[in-house]
């Protein structure tokens, strides 16, 4: 009886859990882009930069639908529960990834961080989150 449905179909998206690498990174980088409530070209060009040198095989086309899909679940996201998703994925992070991945991982969110030239306090607690999970350094300039 699906045909006549009134029912509106919901964007089904991956939980943490059932996400790819590329996947996962972009959700955390969109965590950083959205912290400070919009993500600019430089941070977009920062995540680019990011998923290129992480993963030089990939698909623009499928980066672009997860970072759109990473935008749109974050915007429904508020406090407690935004935190909780961003630690899941850092820990889908920390399965899926190589110890080398995570340690390219820590410059590339420094740069995110710094992109927009504004480093917002909500970026530096993401920051401080990822640094504590995956055992990086995430440092930024601190005249910004």
């Amino acid at each position: 009886m699906g045909w006549f449905s009134s029912k509106e179909k919901q964007q089904q998206f991956n939980h943490p859990e059932n996400m790819t690498p590329i996947e996962a990174v972009t959700h955390l980088c969109a965590s950083i882009q959205l912290a400070d409530g919009q993500a600019d070209y430089h941070e977009r060009e920062a995540w680019v930069n990011a998923v290129s040198e992480l993963f030089p095989e990939f698909s623009e086309e499928r980066a672009d639908r997860f970072l759109n899909e990473a935008q749109t679940v974050f915007t429904k996201k508020t406090g407690s529960d935004r935190m909780n998703y961003i630690l899941d994925v850092i820990n889908r992070i920390k399965i899926l990834l190589s110890d080398d991945q995570i340690n390219v991982l820590g410059p590339k969110l420094s740069e995110l961080i710094e992109a927009d030239g504004i480093v917002m306090t909500a970026e530096m607690e993401i920051a401080k989150l990822v640094e504590s999970q995956l055992d990086i350094s995430i440092t930024v300039d601190d005249a910004l």
